[in-house]
C-alpha cells in the first residue's frame, strides 16, 4: 500500500513537470519524459492514448525510471550503457536538451530525444521509428565523442523497457542442431534472466533475439496484454531481464558487451541497431501479426512478392552429396516449377 501511495504521489508530481513525448502507431502510444535539464524518463508503452489521459499507465512504464539508464553516479542498478571518458572517468549522465521529429522518404517519422552529459561533451540520442499503418516502433540509441580523445564504450544496449511488476511470462526460443526453434514459456522471477548469443555467424541457432511478455499471466494466443521485442541485428547479442526489489521487469536488448569494448574517436558516431517493439491485446497472435505486416512492408526486400520455389537439398540427402541423386532432386523441383 505504502509503495502504491508512493508511486502515485511520483506521478502526479512528474505529470505537473512533464514535457511528454508522445510517440504512437496506428494502435498504441509510447510516452517519453523529456524535460529539459533531466534525464528522459520512461512513463507509458500500451494501448493508444488519448489527450492527457493518464488512466491506463499501469500498462507498462515506470516514470521514476530513466529511458535510457547509464552508469553513473548511481550504480547500484542495471544500466543501458557505460563508459570510460578520454581522462578516464567512467561517469556518464545524459541530460534532455531537446525532441527533435523528422519524416523519412517512406513516410516514417523519427523522433530523437537529444541529451547530453550534463558535464563532458558527450551526446546519447534516443531514436524512435513508427510507420503509419504498422503497430511497431523501432528504438535505438546514437552516440557522439565531441570530447578531446578516445572515449571507450563499455556497455551499449539498444533500447531498455521497464515492464510493471506481476504475473508477467515471457516466451522464447531456444535450440540445438536438429531440434532449433523450441518455445519455452515462464513467469518471470526475482533475479536476472539472459538470452545470449556469442558464436559470431549463427545467432539464431541455439537462442534467438526476440522475445514476448504477456502481462496477464500465462500466455494466450488470442487474447490478453502482449509486448514483443525484436533485436534486428545480426551479430552477437544479449537481451536481459532484471527483476530487482522494485518489483519492476526491467529489459535491456543490444549487441553483446563481452569483449566489445568500442573506442569511439573524437567526432564519430556509434549508431546501435533497433530493438522493435510492438504492443497488442490480442495475445501472442496479434504481436505476430504485427510482426509479420511490418518485416514484409519494411525489413524484407520484396517482402510483398509471391517469391519462387526454392530446393532445399539439406534435409533430402544431409552430408551425402552425389551427383546423380542431386540431379534427380532438381529434375523433380523443375517440373513442380521450381
Amino acid at each position: 500500500m505504502k509503495q502504491s501511495i508512493l508511486i502515485l504521489s511520483m506521478m502526479i508530481a512528474l505529470a505537473a513537470q512533464a514535457e511528454y513525448v508522445h510517440i504512437t502507431t496506428p494502435n498504441t502510444s509510447m510516452v517519453i519524459d523529456a524535460n529539459v535539464g533531466q534525464p528522459a524518463k520512461f512513463v507509458y508503452y500500451g494501448d493508444k492514448l488519448t489527450g492527457n489521459d493518464l488512466s491506463t499507465m499501469s500498462n507498462a512504464g515506470a516514470p521514476w525510471r530513466d529511458a535510457y539508464p547509464t552508469f553513473g553516479l548511481t550504480s547500484g542498478q542495471e544500466t543501458a550503457m557505460s563508459v570510460t571518458h578520454a581522462d578516464g572517468n567512467i561517469t556518464l549522465m545524459p541530460a534532455v536538451t531537446g525532441v527533435e521529429t523528422a519524416t523519412e522518404a517512406d513516410g516514417a517519422t523519427v523522433t530523437t530525444i537529444k541529451m547530453t552529459d550534463t558535464y563532458y561533451p558527450f551526446d546519447v540520442n534516443l531514436k524512435y521509428r513508427t510507420y503509419p499503418d504498422e503497430d511497431v516502433i523501432e528504438a535505438w540509441s546514437e552516440v557522439t565523442n565531441r570530447e578531446k580523445g578516445i572515449v571507450t564504450l563499455t556497455e551499449f544496449a539498444s533500447a531498455y523497457m521497464p515492464l510493471r511488476y506481476g504475473p508477467v511470462w515471457m516466451s522464447q526460443f531456444y535450440g540445438t542442431w536438429a531440434n532449433e526453434a523450441r518455445l519455452e514459456e515462464a513467469p518471470l522471477p526475482h533475479g536476472m534472466k539472459v538470452i545470449k548469443n556469442k558464436d559470431g555467424a549463427r545467432n539464431a541457432h541455439t537462442s534467438r533475439g526476440e522475445v514476448m511478455f504477456s502481462l496477464d499471466g500465462a500466455p494466450q494466443e488470442n487474447t490478453g496484454r502482449t509486448i514483443g521485442a525484436a533485436l534486428c541485428y545480426t551479430g552477437n547479442y544479449e537481451l536481459r531481464v532484471d527483476t530487482d526489489d522494485s518489483n519492476y521487469h526491467h529489459f535491456f536488448a543490444g549487441i553483446s558487451p563481452d569483449n566489445s569494448a568500442y573506442h569511439l574517436a573524437k567526432g564519430e558516431t556509434f549508431v546501435t541497431p533497433p530493438v522493435a517493439f510492438s504492443y497488442s491485446n490480442e495475445g501472442k497472435g496479434g504481436i505476430s501479426r504485427n510482426f509479420h505486416r511490418w518485416g514484409r512492408n519494411h525489413r524484407l526486400a520484396h517482402g510483398t512478392e509471391l517469391r519462387d520455389i526454392l530446393l532445399n537439398s539439406w534435409e533430402g540427402v544431409y552430408l551425402d552429396i552425389k551427383e546423380p541423386e542431386m540431379a534427380q532432386m532438381m529434375a523433380d523441383i523443375a517440373s513442380m516449377g521450381g
